[in-house]
């Protein structure tokens, strides 16, 4: 047997199996842990490996007993597992360059470590090399004819050198000493962008004909554009990644913390494949359209079917995973009980996931790292009793480290890769770097120990390189790697992601060593090689109308709405699509914007007031005492708008809530002055209007004056002038149809119709007098004539036509005079269509904007296509070009 072993070899490698062929079926080429594996398995010894959670664990509880009197005990007590995995990691370092703790040390810092040490249960990893050595003293486990072969000699760790020592008693252990020089044959390719340089060597030019390996140290984005080039991936490793699945641990142990964040509550329920399962969706979409917890979101759940495919009812099992959000816990006393219980379930969640069949290999080792965290933290916790926020968070970001699973398996066809230089076993004839930039060396594992520690372990024959050492080592271990080749294509690029990369230091030594050739053999921007395509283009321009399948034609709404008979008018098209056809924009799911969740708190607000005191809502609140209106504001925030009870948050809160405050007593000494006495809030309204059929409307508030006709306020959280304009120009498509539904929905007359905007504290109408906080708004004279109830029926018939013929105009962008709409109202009065100088406006292009961003760097000077519209439309039209 033959044995390949550097410490580099465990995350992959290269070797030449032609030259290797005549002992492949005995070849074992490997790293560290995997040569002691190998090692303990021939010897007949059972040790048993934890993973690093599992190892953190045993080294916490080690602390926890051993802490007291030494100098880690204050940074103990504030952060327990963050202190456990440095102090952990110190003593690894330690212990695998041969530190014993029974030692004599020489400072209070090595002697607390050692006492530490001591401590802990399990058996070390330098233990069980140091039990193997002493094994193979006395016992053969080769024969004579059996061989190591040994690279990168001084990266190893002391005790596996000491234990390589003893082996060569009984076998063949060869040092490999690389011999030779830097390869005189290489070039450097330089290029922009680091997309630029994969496009290139995707497109497998001339220059990489031949290549036997490439280096490349992330070939996630690699395999992107492989893909999208129609190439073979190759293996790829998403390093120090934070996949969606392990995000189940942060945020679900979040919502133990009070107040609850909701956009981790959002987070938390968008997770694909989210234990709660497919009510998970439901209920992100109630807190994205709403901004809290509701009933509504109360009603989701008691009305979801939680029935499982055998029958089975798994309410109690899927609302486990969320029952924490209806405990009121303190910030200083979390029960542990319920953390540790959620920890369990989470964990025992992803048991019964592995078990099943057709779960995908990368998905399984994220449930088996997920259930880990959750163990750990359920044996870190007390075992009962109260755990504050700020402890629960510091032991949840403690236990959480990001991982690296595989992303892609290499296909058929793809080139052979290794992630570094060191990772090159055999001499290698033709090499691409693919990627060689910045200087991407291993943080110095001995930072923590001064001049006097290092100078102590070098007199007791402990070899600690100094930082300076350290990092020369690594530098000459990429010198060392490049013996190996006879040809080098170096790749580099200058920026990435619009970030400009540093030069590695390799090239910087070659660039000093060949300077008088250097220019020569650097290639600025090559081109790919890629085929281009002939044939003819098709441009798209704009689209003044479309057609409709005899299908299509036959859709009908049920029910219209202010909204949608406004988009039919104005874009029939988006009507079409979005109404029609429900071919919405997909949903990202994000919370409501600050202002958009002030008015659904003010809404509410107003809601709850009407509810609570009825027709005497004015005069009520007037009373109510500052203890009883915070309440009551507070239940609003909690159910709608639950983001500003976050910490960052809080000064908004109390602006908001003072503003609110004063608002409505505006709005109730409105309701007084005019002699108004609230019938209805947030009024569902179903009637049929004539010529447009069935209408739906919510009205915010409808009262009744003193001769029993009714009024209708509409409530915004706004500081617009586009609600003033539409009165002035009799262009309020939602008042006046609230004005007609209401109408024949009560069977009485409206007095009047308002807008009432809460942050100006202002009530706009054109039907009552000028006072104190209502502005009475002119009807301009060329629109006070106009009927706006007959000129929405009008236009809602003619667009209605239009698709019922199979007929969309749309328009957008182009002369208003030259549409068929405008010409058929100049008999007809049809509601106006909007308009900027003549031209039909489209609601997708925003001309105060800024363009797309531009996918290649900034450095690049761009001129846009005159033709090309900056837009937000959801849904390719054809009609942006």
């Amino acid at each position: 047997m033959k044995i390949v072993y550097s410490p580099f070899y465990s995350n992959g490698y290269y070797i030449d199996l032609k030259k290797r062929k005549d002992c492949l079926l005995g070849l074992k080429v490997c790293g560290s842990n995997e040569l002691l594996s190998e090692l303990e398995l021939r010897s007949g010894i059972v040790s048993q490996e934890l993973s690093e959670p599992e190892r953190l664990i045993d080294f916490h509880e080690a602390l926890s007993g051993n802490i007291s009197d030494t100098i880690f005990e204050r940074s103990f007590k504030r952060d327990e597992v963050g202190v456990s995995r440095q102090l952990m990691a110190w003593c690894d370092s330690l212990l695998m360059e041969g530190w014993t703790p029974d030692a004599n040390h020489c400072s209070d810092k090595l002697k607390d470590l050692a006492k530490l040490v001591k401590g802990v249960k399990s058996k070390h990893i330098s233990a069980r090399w140091k039990e193997l050595a002493k094994h193979l003293e006395n016992h053969r486990i080769f024969q004579e004819y059996d061989s190591i072969e040994v690279h990168d000699t001084e990266q190893i760790p002391a005790v596996v050198r000491n234990t390589l020592d003893v082996l060569e008693k009984q076998m063949t252990v060869n040092y490999i000493v690389r011999e030779g020089s830097l390869p005189e044959t290489f070039s450097l390719y330089q290029f922009k962008t680091r997309s630029d340089a994969y496009q290139w060597y995707l497109s497998k030019p001339k220059a990489l004909q031949d290549v036997d390996v490439t280096i490349s140290s992330d070939n996630c984005i690699l395999n992107d554009m492989a893909i999208a080039m129609g190439q073979p991936v190759v293996n790829s490793t998403a390093t120090k990644s934070n996949p969606q699945l392990l995000q189940l641990f942060k945020l679900g142990m979040s919502l133990f913390i009070r107040p609850v964040n909701v956009y981790n509550l959002l987070s938390y329920l968008q997770i694909q494949g989210n234990p709660l399962g497919g009510v998970s969706y439901k209920l992100a979409r109630v807190l994205s359209d709403e901004g809290g917890v509701n009933k509504t979101w109360e009603d989701i759940i008691e009305e979801y079917d939680f029935t499982d495919d055998e029958g089975k009812d798994k309410r109690a099992e899927k609302l486990a995973f969320i029952e924490m959000l209806n405990k009121d816990y303190l910030s200083d006393k979390i029960l542990v009980e319920d953390v540790k219980s959620f920890a369990n379930k989470l964990a025992r969640w992803c048991d019964q996931l592995l078990r099943v069949d057709g779960v995908e290999d990368e998905r399984k080792e994220q449930l088996v790292v997920l259930a880990s965290f959750c163990r750990s933290l359920h044996e870190i916790l007390p075992a009962d009793g109260y755990i504050t926020s700020e402890t629960l968070k510091a032991h949840v970001d403690g236990i959480y480290q990001p991982q690296s699973f595989t992303h892609m398996r290499a296909q058929k066809d793809s080139p052979d890769t290794v992630s570094s230089i060191s990772q090159l076993a055999d001499d290698v004839n033709k090499v691409c770097w693919l990627g060689c930039v910045g200087g991407d060396f291993p943080a110095y594992p001995f930072d923590f120990l001064n001049t006097s520690e290092l100078a102590s372990f070098e007199e007791s024959g402990i070899l600690i390189p100094s930082k300076s050492t350290f990092y020369a080592q690594h530098h000459n271990l990429e010198l060392e790697g490049l013996k190996h080749v006879k040809e080098l294509i170096l790749v580099t690029w200058e920026y990435d992601s619009n970030a400009r990369q540093e030069e590695h230091p390799l090239i910087t030594e070659l660039k000093h060593r060949y300077k008088d050739k250097w220019e020569t053999r650097v290639i600025v921007d090559a081109v790919p090689n890629l085929e281009e395509e002939t044939g003819q283009i098709t441009v798209l321009e704009p689209h003044d109308n479309y057609q409709l399948s005899k299908e299509l034609k036959e859709i009908r709404r049920e029910k219209e709405s202010y909204t949608s008979i406004g988009t039919l008018i104005q874009h029939p098209f988006d009507y079409t699509m979005v109404h029609l056809l429900k071919l919405r924009e997909p949903q990202v799911g994000q919370l409501p914007d600050l202002d958009t969740t002030k008015g659904l708190v003010a809404h509410l607000f107003v809601e709850k007031l009407f509810e609570t005191y009825g027709g005497n809502m004015a005069d009520e609140y007037m009373k109510m005492d500052q203890d009883d209106i915070k309440k009551m504001m507070g239940e609003a925030i909690q159910q709608k708008g639950a983001v500003l009870l976050l910490p960052e948050y809080k000064l908004e809160r109390q602006q908001f809530e003072g503003i609110l405050q004063k608002s409505v007593t505006v709005l109730a000494g409105i309701i007084q002055n005019l002699g108004l006495e609230p019938i209805g809030s947030e009024v569902e309204i179903n009637v049929d209007l004539d010529t447009i059929g069935a209408f739906y409307g919510s009205v915010d508030m409808v009262l009744k004056d003193s001769n029993g006709n009714l009024v209708i306020f509409d409530f915004k959280w706004s500081e617009s002038k586009g609600f003033r304009k539409k009165l002035e120009e009799n262009k309020s498509i939602q008042l006046e149809l609230y004005r007609k539904a209401a109408q024949k929905h009560y069977g009485s007359q409206i007095a009047g119709v308002a807008y009432y905007l809460f942050p100006m504290m202002t009530m706009f109408t054109s039907d009552f007098s000028e006072s104190s906080h209502i502005r009475r708004v002119k009807v301009k004279t060329e629109a006070a004539s106009n009927d706006l109830f007959e000129e929405i029926q009008n236009s809602y018939r003619y667009r209605r036509d239009e698709l019922d013929h199979g007929f969309i105009e749309d328009g957008e962008m182009e002369e208003i005079a030259e549409l068929g709409y405008t010409k058929a109202g100049n008999d007809t009065p049809f509601y106006p269509l909007d308009n900027e100088k003549g031209i039909k406006s489209c609601p997708y292009v925003k001309e105060d904007k800024p363009p797309f961003v531009k996918k290649k760097a900034t450095w690049n000077t761009q001129t846009n296509n005159p033709k090309e519209k900056k837009t937000t439309h959801p849904i390719l039209k054809g009609r942006l070009l």
